[in-house]
């Protein structure tokens, strides 16, 4: 689109906007909401590529496909070190952070299921990445941490980790990163209560949380 033609539909859309105010509120901000929204109508119009039949659907399977993305260029990053998953790496990773830390908080840092969370520590732990230690706490409870090895293994994961990520993250500007990480957050603040609550049953989720 050439200049002359952006500021002509500009100067259009800037009529609309002045028209539809009833408050009279009229500012820069004001305007900016008012063609988010604008424009969110157009993209809701436009042919579900995936699924072909409504924005939720498309919106999960294009964060099933992300997923699927992510784990490649991790397993790639990941190919000469001594981690058998991506899971392993995070779980490492969490602990390199955190220091030590129980494996059930552990599990849930990471917003993964109990039971293949437990396999993944199965195996950090057979593969001496991590050890166990009585909790100085709760004597009848044990901690994790990471051993000499598991630190040194996870240093050098960092580095490959990094091109991993920034490989996901693509052809995004670095505004698109903002947003994006944002709306993810936002998407993240709203599951992890339900994750900690092991609901399952998805007509009660819908319910007890107002999902429209």
């Amino acid at each position: 689109m050439k200049i002359y033609e952006l500021i002509k539909e500009l100067i259009s859309l800037t009529g609309e906007f002045v028209k539809s105010r009833s408050d009279g509120e009229i500012h820069i901000k004001s305007f900016t909401d008012w063609l988010s929204k604008r424009m969110d109508k157009t993209v809701s119009t436009e042919e579900y590529e995936i699924t072909g039949h409504s924005i939720e659907a498309e919106i999960a399977a294009y964060i099933g496909r992300m997923s699927r993305y992510s784990n490649s260029y991790i397993k790639s990053a990941l190919v000469d070190l001594p981690f058998a998953t991506d899971m392993d790496f995070a779980f490492t990773a969490i602990l390199h952070r955190a220091g030590s830390i129980g494996k059930t908080d552990l599990i849930r840092k990471m917003a993964y299921d109990k039971s293949s969370g437990m396999e993944v520590i199965k195996r950090l732990l057979k593969n001496e990445l991590i050890e166990q230690f009585p909790n100085p706490e709760d004597k009848r409870g044990k901690l994790l941490r990471l051993t000499k090895i598991g630190e040194e293994n996870v240093i050098k994961a960092y580095a490959e980790a990094h091109k991993a990520a920034k490989t996901v993250s693509g052809c995004l500007s670095k505004s698109e990163q903002i947003n994006l990480l944002k709306t993810l957050k936002k998407l993240d603040e709203f599951h992890f209560p339900i994750y900690l609550e092991e609901e399952k049953d998805l007509n009660l989720i819908i319910n007890k949380y107002s999902i429209k």
